[in-house]
């Protein structure tokens, strides 16, 4: 019964280990992608399209789901701390560029509220 339980577990392991890796490759090939987007529009001084911030939210999602299906198999308190760390630093940077998006938008708004008010005068 116990060499069963250890063939699931380093099945788990493995499946946990891979899933993670494959989260966060996807990660990097969104943050990629958004950033080769964001290069071209700034070349062509574009202003619509898909913005930056958006690809580098969700890179991060993909990243953090990657750390916390590593949370699956931590194995003593270190792990968890570590994950814990990364987890809690990606959900801050998140927050800031969300936090920005949001401001920016605002200025849009508000600046385009001023263009509107000063044509009409």
């Amino acid at each position: 019964m116990e060499g069963i339980i250890h063939f699931i577990e380093e099945i788990l392991e493995y499946v946990v280990t891979f899933g993670a890796i494959a989260l966060e490759l996807i990660g990097i090939y969104v943050m990629l992608d958004a950033g080769f987007r964001g290069f071209k529009r700034w070349l062509k001084r574009e202003e619509d399209g898909p913005r930056l911030e958006e690809g580098i939210l969700e890179a991060l999602e993909f990243m953090m789901c990657g750390e916390v299906l590593k949370t699956v198999t931590a194995n003593n308190m270190n792990d968890y701390i570590a994950l814990g760390a990364i987890i809690v630093l990606r959900f801050a940077l998140a927050f800031e560029v969300q936090w920005e998006m949001k401001n920016k938008v605002w200025h849009r708004e508000r600046s385009m509220k001023e263009k509107g008010s000063a044509e009409e005068k």
